[in-house]
């Protein structure tokens, strides 16, 4: 391979790389405008309350000891076996038949550890409010196929200079036999009949889910797996709220369509009514949990006797089919419509599009051959076969600078003290022959963005998650192969597992890039021959490292393109002997 060659395809790959690091920089995907509002208090639904009531209701301190200990309500549905808790009237788990964690067991969407805090909690005022965690009379029923769980308690709020009002508190939750979506219905009532301006901190209540979203992890790196914050707001405007370690609490005004806490796999997205919240997204730690992802939805100050909201929660994973249930009313319980839920799903901001083709092409590969290993494998043919006439441009490219190489040598001897002239001569001779060492560059062009577009794909799609291929080798296209773990022990660079998968894509490249040198191009200078050398054997080890722990999904694509290579380049040279001998 030429110098001028071997520079063009470097400049490639590092102008394509640094296009995604200006994307990130100077495009960044958009993140909502925190801005403060005033809220307007909603009209009084009954007569006014005494003037001293329009001061903000705190929780009485003296509030008497719950009586008993806290009972546990179990709820089965098709898709959940949850455990409620009449402390704090919350949920203490939520587990999904169906999807199990890495060791089996079911997968459990609240993640606690040692924390004692449970899903949906109630705050008075604002996000660091007192949580109602008292003890709550509970009635469990069915209504149909549907069961409910309702919890009471009466609470004493002191209001104004003093004065105690007697307040029914409410939560009533729904799920439905088949559905990931849970109903929640909060209700306070004043139990006196006199309206109550229930004002704390300029919020009436807080209501909470945390303190983390399953699956568990061992770690957040983006790759393994993540928690993102995402909003759809009135516009139906998706936002993405982004959370640092120097900033772990932000919150987002305006109406929004839902709010989602989203993983790799799994997602819990929060629907309100039409009431104007205000949503927080919180990464701080709580008490025995360092890792935290929580979500809060705050309720502005509302003057009534009796008033009551309405959440949704989708708890489940992010499978396109699951999600789209709720965008027409006759494919759900709840009668939602419209709420575009698939749109927490993650694509690239500028390979979106191509992500969204390939997408489609795999999932109706898998139609036609219910395997999505053999569905990653017709998916690269095509691509394959798409990119053929520019593998073949490509090779026929690097044949004529090879052939070029004598005359190359000559102008470079002749005016090497004269570097201008030297590349003038150059360029004219490239313009003469009709070659130019950019040419082979292109079908690099067209590889990496479909490479870029496919780990974006394969490294979340859902359907993956758990689909083997070739088993007992390669159990999940989601995660790593592995045909020997030697743990606790752990290599540099490789950890505690041998894969087969990066040391076959390795090879197949290595075999891929020999085969890709034409003719005669072995003939070269020292310098030529030690970048060759350097292409053909340090690239696609560097690879393999890098790419060592990516998903088998992935990895299967990249081996398989370079066996298909090897065909294609074996058939390309096949062709060429066969004119060369036709000229002779």
């Amino acid at each position: 391979m030429e110098k001028n060659t071997l520079v063009a395809v470097i400049l490639c790959v590092i102008v394509i790389s640094a296009g995604y690091f200006v994307q990130a920089i100077f495009f960044p995907v958009e993140e909502p405008q925190v801005v403060r509002q005033e809220k307007a208090e909603p009209a009084p639904e009954a007569a006014a309350a005494p003037e001293e009531s329009s001061e903000p209701v705190q929780v009485q301190v003296n509030i008497p000891p719950d009586s008993g200990s806290y009972q546990d309500v179990s709820v089965e549905t098709d898709v959940f076996s949850a455990l409620l808790t009449t402390k704090g009237g919350a949920v203490k788990s939520i587990k999904l038949k169906g999807h199990a964690e890495r060791e089996g067991q079911s997968l459990e969407m609240i993640y606690r550890k040692e924390s004692q805090m449970n899903a949906f909690e109630l705050y008075f005022g604002d996000i660091n409010g007192q949580p109602l965690s008292g003890n709550f009379a509970v009635n469990k029923y069915t209504q149909g196929k549907d069961t409910v769980v309702e919890f009471k308690k009466d609470v004493n709020l002191t209001v104004g200079s003093g004065n105690s009002v007697p307040v029914e508190i409410k939560k009533t939750y729904t799920f439905k036999s088949d559905e990931f979506m849970v109903e929640l219905a909060i209700e306070f009532t004043s139990k006196t009949g006199k309206a109550i301006n229930f004002n704390s901190n300029g919020y009436a209540y807080s209501l909470g889910f945390g303190p983390q979203i399953g699956p568990q992890f061992t770690k957040l790196d983006n790759r393994e797996d993540f928690r993102r914050y995402v909003t759809l707001n009135g516009d139906k405007k998706k936002k993405m709220v982004k959370l640092t370690k120097s900033d772990m609490t932000k919150s987002v005004e305006g109406r929004t369509v839902w709010s989602a806490i989203s993983g790799k796999y799994f997602a819990v997205i929060g629907i309100t009514d039409a009431t104007e919240y205000v949503t927080t997204f919180s990464q701080l730690p709580v008490s025995g949990q360092e890792n935290a992802s929580r979500m809060f939805f705050s309720r502005p100050v509302v003057k009534s006797t009796n008033f009551i909201d309405t959440f949704k929660f989708y708890i489940g994973p992010k499978s396109s089919s699951e999600l789209r249930r709720y965008d027409s009313a006759d494919t759900n319980g709840f009668g939602m419509t419209k709420m575009e839920l698939d749109r927490v799903l993650d694509s690239g901001a500028i390979l979106g599009w191509l992500q969204a083709i390939l997408k489609w092409l795999l999932v109706s590969f898998h139609k036609l051959i219910p395997n999505y290993g053999v569905a990653i494998i017709l998916l690269t043919i095509v691509v394959k076969i798409v990119l053929y006439p520019l593998t073949k441009k490509s090779f026929e490219s690097s044949a004529k600078m090879s052939a070029l190489s004598p005359k190359m040598k000559e102008i470079q001897d002749k005016y090497k003290n004269n570097p201008q002239k030297l590349n003038a001569e150059l360029a004219a001779l490239y313009k003469r022959e009709g070659v130019s060492p950019l040419s082979g560059c292109f079908p690099i062009l067209l590889q990496m963005p479909i490479f870029f577009a496919l780990y974006g794909l394969l490294n979340s799609f859902f359907e993956l998650r758990g689909a083997g291929f070739l088993e007992p080798w390669i159990t999940d296209l989601s995660q790593p192969d592995s045909i020997w773990n030697f743990a606790p022990t752990s290599i540099l660079f490789i950890g505690s597992d041998i894969r087969l998968l990066p040391i076959l894509m390795a090879v197949s490249q290595i075999i891929s890039s020999k085969l890709m040198q034409p003719a005669g191009s072995s003939g070269g200078s020292s310098q030529q021959q030690s970048q060759m050398k350097m292409m053909t054997y340090a690239m696609p080890v560097i690879f393999l490292f890098v790419l060592y722990d990516v998903s088998s999904g992935l990895l299967l694509y990249w081996t398989m393109t370079n066996i298909l290579s090897i065909g294609q380049q074996l058939y390309i040279n096949h062709r060429q002997k066969v004119k060369a001998k036709a000229k002779a």
